[in-house]
């Protein structure tokens, strides 16, 4: 009973000495992986930074930016000059010939305004490639995006979850902590009635200080992970929290659904495709050199001149102007050629990129599922494992203060348990990530973070 009572005045010490170091740093809340994720998507610079990237590419979508609404300007000029001037002047006439005139300071003032619109009739259907190229960049900037998000969560989550190991690791040792101690206790109890020597004294203090160092390593390893998510996430770097991870056994798909899902929803993939239509949609536009291009002007303005040489001392008209102008490239050194021909090269090589891409990820995909079957496996055997390091830390625990057992076994039993807590802890940390990772590829991590 005494030992009892002992070990509960040991625990309460220690909690109270954690609350207080606790309450010295700063008060700290308690985070989920959900609350992780919203942070980041909030608060990520990278993030922030491609969504004004697809806002930008969405505003460049419109008909005016691919030459397919007329353009209208106003035209206005005005020029005077003043020169020396001779004219020779033909009569028709055998005598005189020629006339000439010369003015040492003929003037010339000449204002014009004009309104003139200018539209495309024809072009081997440029503009609408061209339209369909600023939907193709808006695509991209989005599937960009989604890629971004995607990596962001990822990245986010496996920090997360390697914070709660460490975390978890922490609590297994402060209680390991506090066994030591009463370990210590009991030690020291036996040296003064004679029952142990010095050596074991020592024993027990050299384990309870490698518990301490452990602790302590396992501090300062967590507490630099935070400082990693919290930039991440938009926080302050020295802001306390504790995490939070609910355990949840994910299931597993088919061979067929795990490769169907990938190629729907896998960003990379959409990007790809994307590409391709982008390079498409670029021959299209280089084929369409080889048409004609009919162009319709029309303008209506006003011109006023003032002439000190010509005939027409003063001009001025005021009216309208309608036309039409057709444009036929004959040959340009084979430049229209050739670009339709690496046009068509780009498409080609867009195609096996995808293709590449999607059997590499769903390769990554199914090894990433049975690495995930090999850790729920295992989580399942360290469970059944742990019964056991339980029953056997507690009977040697009994036989230890019953006189039945040494201060060595009861090490031995505490860190055999100890471990077994620590690996179930770690395993069901990797199920955690190996699903998320698996849901990076299958791009279920985007749907979560929208």
């Amino acid at each position: 009973m005494k030992h009892i009572i002992k070990k509960i005045l040991l625990s309460a010490l220690f909690f109270l000495m954690l609350r207080g170091w606790a309450s010295g740093q700063q008060p700290s809340d308690v985070l989920t992986l959900e609350q992780v994720v919203d942070l980041a998507l909030t608060n990520n610079q990278a993030i922030q930074l491609q969504r004004k990237a697809v806002e930008t590419a969405t505003n460049n979508v419109f008909k005016g930016n691919a030459n397919m609404l007329p353009t209208i300007n106003l035209i206005a000029n005005s020029e005077h000059s003043n020169n020396n001037t001779e004219v020779g002047i033909r009569t028709f006439t055998d005598n005189p010939a020629f006339i000439n005139l010369e003015d040492g300071a003929a003037a010339t003032t000449t204002h014009s305004v004009v309104i003139q619109a200018d539209y495309q009739l024809m072009g081997g259907f440029s503009a609408r490639h061209q339209y369909r190229l600023l939907h193709d960049q808006q695509n991209i900037s989005r599937y960009q995006q989604e890629v971004l998000i995607n990596t962001t969560i990822l990245s986010v989550s496996e920090l997360f979850l390697e914070i709660a190991k460490l975390q978890a690791r922490e609590e297994l040792l402060s209680e390991n902590l506090v066994i030591g101690r009463e370990r210590l206790a009991r030690v020291e109890d036996q040296f003064q009635f004679g029952k142990v020597s010095g050596l074991a004294i020592l024993r027990a203090k050299t384990d309870l200080n490698q518990d301490q160092t452990a602790l302590d390593n396992v501090l300062l390893a967590k507490n630099n992970l935070k400082r990693d998510l919290n930039f991440l996430i938009g926080l302050e770097p020295e802001t306390k929290y504790r995490v939070s991870v609910t355990y949840q056994s994910p299931a597993l798909l088919t061979l067929e659904e795990l490769k169907e899902q990938v190629i729907a929803n896998n960003p990379e993939l959409k990007l790809g495709q994307a590409g391709i239509e982008v390079a498409e949609n670029e021959l299209r536009l280089n084929q369409s050199g080889l048409y004609p291009s009919l162009n319709a002007f029309a303008n209506y303005g006003y011109l006023h001149q003032e002439n000190d040489v010509q005939q027409v001392a003063e001009l001025e008209n005021i009216g309208y102007t309608i036309g039409l102008s057709l444009r036929y490239n004959l040959f340009n050194g084979n430049r229209t050629r050739n670009s339709i021909q690496n046009a068509r090269i780009n498409v080609d090589a867009s195609t096996l990129r995808r293709e590449q891409t999607r059997d590499q990820l769903i390769a990554q995909a199914i090894k990433e599922q049975n690495n995930l079957a090999i850790l729920q496996n295992q989580l399942q055997r360290e469970e059944q494992n742990l019964d056991t390091f339980r029953e056997n830390f507690s009977r040697t625990e009994e036989r230890y203060y019953n006189g039945q057992a040494t201060s060595l076994d009861l090490r031995d039993a505490q860190n055999a348990l100890l471990n077994a807590q620590i690996t179930i802890s770690d395993v069901k940390a990797d199920v955690l990530r190996s699903h998320l990772r698996l849901e990076n590829i299958k791009g279920g991590l985007f749907k979560k973070g929208r």
